[in-house]
């Protein structure tokens, strides 16, 4: 539950929010800014991951990532960075005394990094390493074959990473331009949860913000429904098994709907009471695991199957899957499979709710990441289980449909089947 909680807007377009939770001794808290992989120009696919490793490797008042280890590291907690499509996120997990100190080298490292060409060799070459070893994984080019297809010569359909070109191509002077344009104070937030004084926080925070630049916050390419996607991709590998990654663009983490999609992605590949793991595993022995996961940002979302299975068995798991996405589509769902559902993700939603300041966080994160109303548990478990078999059929029938299905599948260099013939199977179901 989200206790005590306050936002300040900064005159320079960064917000602080903070949550105040009684009875912690502990703080969850990080520096959000707006850059990410969907903000880059094609030609800086990557930079902002390799800004996001480049900050905390040293800065004006600590020179060295061994000094901002070392001072951050006596607390006893953690410290970590992330990138994504939209965001460049820099956090921590300290004891309450430990603040002060965590926002100031934090706060220097964002504002203020070195970019020493030495440093950027370094981690070029890990950067380089990371971008080898995704393409020698046969999972991780799948997965990337599931973004490029579902959109592609979209932004969202690149590499967090970057690619091997577009790293080559970075330097001292030209990060240090990046950062400056692109690490703006607009649209900036921090957020911090646990032991806090509001007004202290805002203090201490300002003048990070004030640091950066006041350009507007980067721009990026809305996701249009109606952006086509590839029908099918295939992976050829050196292996004897067979997979396949059915995937939808579902809704957004900002459209109602989001719960109907929660409980549809559940219906279908949710754990082994699932449609999925019902027909393709224990009735057919198709597949040893088959299942369905989604993910959702401000304005898309995403649905996907995924299964390994031998070549031989391929065709038929995939007209298995299409059978349960047409009934889906088709026909209401159970009352009582609903009801079990309904019930299932309220009581996750309330164990999810119990107070930690590292959840109180991630629920603001997410509220204000995606323009969201601050909302308490109790409006949440209600949308959850105000959810209606009829809801569940229309968004079925609105996701499930040939022309925004991609397949995406990975296959041994031998086998024959053809992907076209795989991809008319799944849809014929």
């Amino acid at each position: 539950m989200l206790e005590d909680v306050k936002i300040t807007k900064l005159d320079n377009g960064a917000r602080i929010a903070t949550s105040a939770m009684q009875g912690s001794n502990v703080c969850h808290l990080g520096f959000h800014i707006p850059m990410g992989s969907r903000r880059e120009k094609a030609s800086e696919a990557g930079w902002s991951h390799f800004a996001e490793h480049m900050v905390l490797r040293g800065s004006e008042k600590y020179p060295s990532q061994k000094i901002i280890n070392r001072i951050l590291g006596r607390f006893g907690g953690c410290k970590n960075a992330e990138t994504s499509a939209l965001w460049t996120r820099f956090y921590a997990h300290v004891p309450a005394y430990g603040i002060g100190k965590t926002i100031g080298v934090l706060g220097d490292a964002i504002a203020h990094p070195l970019f020493s060409q030495p440093d950027i060799e370094i981690e070029r070459n890990a950067i380089l390493s990371e971008i080898q070893m995704a393409a020698d994984d046969s999972a991780s080019r799948l997965f990337h074959l599931v973004n490029e297809s579902l959109w592609p010569r979209h932004p969202l359909g690149r590499p967090i990473i970057g690619t091997a070109e577009s790293i080559a191509s970075i330097d001292a002077n030209s990060l240090k331009a990046f950062h400056r344009a692109r690490y703006t104070s607009r649209g900036a937030m921090f957020i911090a949860a646990g032991k806090v004084d509001h007004d202290e926080i805002v203090e201490r925070v300002r003048p990070v913000f004030d640091a950066l630049s006041d350009a507007p916050e980067p721009r990026y390419r809305r996701a249009s429904p109606d952006w086509p996607v590839k029908p099918v991709a295939v992976d050829r590998c050196d292996k004897s098994g067979a997979g396949f990654i059915i995937s939808f663009r579902g809704v957004a983490d900002s459209d109602p709907r989001k719960h109907a999609q929660t409980l549809l992605t559940s219906i279908l590949g949710g754990g082994s009471s699932s449609r999925l793991y019902r027909s393709v595993r224990e009735r057919h022995g198709l597949a040893y695991a088959v299942g369905a996961f989604f993910g959702a940002e401000e304005d898309n979302g995403t649905i996907c199957i995924s299964a390994e299975v031998s070549p031989d068995s391929i065709e038929k798991a995939l007209a298995l899957c299409g059978h349960e996405l047409k009934a889906l589509a088709g026909k209401p769902v159970g009352r009582q499979e609903l009801a079990f559902l309904r019930e299932k993700f309220a009581s996750i939603a309330i164990l999810g709710n119990e107070a930690n300041c590292e959840g109180e966080y991630n629920i603001l994160k997410g509220c204000l990441e995606n323009h969201k109303k601050i909302e308490g548990i109790d409006e949440e478990v209600e949308r959850i289980r105000s959810v209606l078999a009829s809801d569940l059929q229309s968004l079925a029938a609105e996701i499930f449909r040939p022309e925004n299905c991609s397949l995406v599948l990975s296959l041994p260099r031998g086998c024959k089947a053809s992907p076209e013939k795989l991809r008319e199977a799944l849809l014929n179901g």
